[in-house]
């Protein structure tokens, strides 16, 4: 059975966003949940975090819409908007794909700097 390239993309994604929630079961209270500020300090850690976690939530917020955009590109533009619906659907998911490994990047630099 042949799978495409974004549909592989697709599951890697996928399987990533589910080990990523499993690699980070142990709850550390130190560390602000991605996505949600809850401490707001002055100290660098804590500035760091949640500069970080307004970055990559306007990103991922960013890259979903430029999905649905693809999508409506590729269902509406014809064939030539078709091709051009791929490209921004492929984009789009390599940069959710990014961004979900720079979130598990960025949770494990701040759980070993201690912020």
């Amino acid at each position: 059975m042949k799978t495409s390239k974004l549909a592989q993309l697709v599951m890697t994604v996928a399987a990533s966003v589910v080990s990523y929630s499993h690699a980070f079961a142990i709850e550390n209270e130190d560390i602000p949940p991605i996505g949600i500020i809850s401490d707001v300090g002055t100290d660098l850690p804590t500035v760091l975090a949640n500069v970080t976690t307004w970055i990559l939530t306007l990103a991922g917020a960013l890259a979903v819409l430029y999905l649905i955009w693809g999508g409506i590109t590729y269902i509406t533009g014809g064939e030539k908007g078709a091709e051009s619906g791929k490209k921004m659907i492929t984009n789009a998911i390599i940069g959710i794909a990014i961004i979900a490994l720079s979130i598990v990047i960025v949770r494990a630099v701040l759980t070993a700097i201690g912020a």
